[in-house]
């Protein structure tokens, strides 16, 4: 268990992570300064001796940021952050079974999915935005077929791509490693050799 003040740490660590081009969470092992006596007057510092309670507060902030950027420690007693760390906890346990639902939602050859025509959103990214996909769906696909740097270049001035680009490849690390990357490419391949 850790301390309100480990708690408060992670949390401005986080939320670095998410919002800063300069800071890397995992580079930096998730160490930020953060001063004790500060925290002790804040009037928010309950909410973190909430959070210290909870079995894995650090997995509780990053579902609440993948969703909400700005979110405020205060929002612990809040019923749609506990359902969004639910839905992610879910999601993060049946990855592989998400992955091949999803995937069904795309067209029936893989590229069309990817490629950019007329300067429009690709079908992945669309189906993503409306929240089709997964987030984790999105970018296990691109580890395994690597489109990003495509959609980079070809919409480098788009509105929408640059900063859902960003979200994506700052919480990539947190579940990345815990994805059995051979069973979901043999998923894919069985989707889209038909």
């Amino acid at each position: 268990m850790m301390e309100p003040f480990e708690v408060y740490q992670k949390y401005l660590a986080l939320r670095t992570h998410f919002k800063s081009d300069s800071y890397d969470y995992f580079r930096y092992h998730g160490k930020l300064k953060g001063n004790r006596d500060k925290f002790e007057t804040r009037k928010d510092k309950y909410h973190f001796y909430k959070l210290s309670k909870m079995k894995h507060p650090v997995d509780y902030m990053v579902a609440n940021m993948m969703v909400n950027p700005n979110f405020w420690s205060g929002y612990v007693n809040d019923e749609q952050s506990h359902a969004t760390y639910n839905q992610w906890v879910k999601r993060r346990d049946s990855l592989s079974y998400i992955i091949s639902n999803e995937i069904d939602m795309m067209n029936d050859s893989y590229d069309t999915n990817v490629l950019i025509e007329d300067g429009q959103h690709p079908r992945l990214l669309v189906l993503y935005i409306r929240k089709v996909i997964s987030a984790e769906t999105i970018i296990v696909l691109n580890k395994l077929t690597k489109f990003f740097p495509y959609w980079n270049k070809v919409l480098a001035d788009d509105i929408v791509w640059p900063d859902e680009y960003k979200k994506l490849k700052k919480y990539e690390p947190f579940f990345i490693n815990s994805v059995d990357l051979g069973r979901v490419k043999s998923i894919i391949k069985n989707r889209f050799e038909e």
